[in-house]
């Protein structure tokens, strides 16, 4: 049993690392393709601009959040 908790937590950290960025990267595109396509005359344009704005923000915090990282790794490393 031990065996089968070892590969759950290793799929739900690869499911973590990898799931969300790409899942969110294929938001971004589609609410950008999605918005880029509604002319402003169109009923469902302001609810694609919502999810537009709403999908740039959370790809700017992940990108944000893997550069500070980035920083933190570099600064530990250099104080070894």
């Amino acid at each position: 049993m031990n065996d089968m908790d070892y590969i759950i937590s290793e799929l739900i950290a690869i499911l973590l690392v990898i799931g969300i960025p790409v899942g969110l990267l294929i938001f971004f595109i589609v609410s950008l393709v999605n918005f880029c396509r509604t002319p402003k005359d169109h009923p469902k344009y302001r609810g694609r601009k919502t999810a537009f704005i709403v999908s740039a923000v959370l790809l700017g915090l992940l990108i944000t959040l893997i550069i500070g990282f980035m920083v933190l790794l570099t600064s530990s490393m250099n104080h070894m």
